[in-house]
């Protein structure tokens, strides 16, 4: 009988088993290399990210803080604005009655006299005598025709009066005319 020798096939077959867990094992531990080294990287782009993050969240916080503050100051700056112009209303106030007085005093007929004026913000009303009804006219008139100064100028009470002011007694014989006018004012521009 001839022997048939079957170890050095056995040997052949556990040397290919053997290679076999070997890249086996080897491609195993190169994965695990690779998801290791992978999982890392992805951590420390997770951690830039982060970090990123933290910085934006810390700009934008001193973004808004800026933002607040610019409103405050737009605010104020209205409210400035506001008390300008209040102050500049005050101002042409202040300026009306002179500019109301000046206009009356170049427009007033002679032998009229004011007893009484009256203003309210752009309207007034004015009181006085005049020796005729004639010297009310000339005073109306006068008011009307002020090149605009003067708006919706109206007669509102004329009567005869026994009651005369000692300065106009010697100058009219006949008699005083009490009268109310009320009208308007534009503001003259000042230099």
């Amino acid at each position: 009988m001839s022997g048939v020798n079957f170890l050095a096939q056995r040997n052949l077959a556990a040397g290919a088993h053997r290679r076999f867990y070997l890249r086996l094992a080897a491609t195993v531990a190169a994965g695990f290399a690779v998801i290791l080294a992978f999982s890392w990287h992805i951590a420390d782009q997770a951690a830039q990210q982060q970090q990123l993050l933290n910085l934006l969240r810390t700009e934008h916080a001193q973004l808004d803080a800026a933002i607040s503050i610019g409103k405050q100051q737009d605010e104020q700056i209205a409210e400035l604005g506001r008390k300008q112009r209040h102050l500049e209303a005050l101002q042409q106030q202040r300026n009306d009655a002179p500019q109301l007085l000046g206009e009356l005093a170049r427009r007033m007929p002679p032998q009229v006299f004011l007893t009484t004026l009256v203003q309210q913000g752009r309207r007034f009303t004015l009181s006085g005598s005049a020796p005729s009804h004639r010297h009310v006219m000339q005073l109306l008139e006068a008011l009307r025709d002020a090149d605009g100064v003067f708006t919706q100028i109206e007669l509102q009470e004329a009567r005869s009066a026994t009651n005369a002011v000692p300065a106009m007694a010697a100058t009219a014989p006949g008699g005083v005319h009490d009268f109310v006018i009320t009208g308007g004012h534009r503001a003259v521009a000042t230099p």
